[in-house]
């Protein structure tokens, strides 16, 4: 779905995740880099932070602030490819602004 570059920065950012330190310092983009990576296909997804089976509070309540900003850009209820596309614009913006 994804070119190769872009499949490879968000692996890496998984990975980068999966730190303690970083994720808590970046739960952003950790949590727009799942939702690049999460296996949805077809149409009609609903956008809800339970898509994500977080288990904490603070990062449920960040998972929903990010799937509202989605929502704002596609719609409440979208095709899994338009959520993909959504999240890895968030994530090259948000590197973007930390470069």
């Amino acid at each position: 779905m994804f070119d190769e570059k872009t499949h490879r920065l968000l692996k890496a950012l998984l990975d980068l995740c999966r730190g303690e330190e970083f994720y808590r310092s970046y739960r952003d983009l950790c949590i727009a880099a799942r939702i690049a990576m999460l296996n949805v296909k077809g149409r009609g997804v609903k956008l809800r932070p339970s898509l994500l089976r977080l288990s904490e509070l603070s990062d449920a309540k960040t998972a929903a602030n990010l799937l509202n900003r989605f929502k704002k850009e596609i719609g409440a209820v979208a095709d899994g490819a338009a959520l993909k596309y959504a999240a890895v614009d968030y994530v090259y913006k948000r590197l973007a602004a930390l470069i």
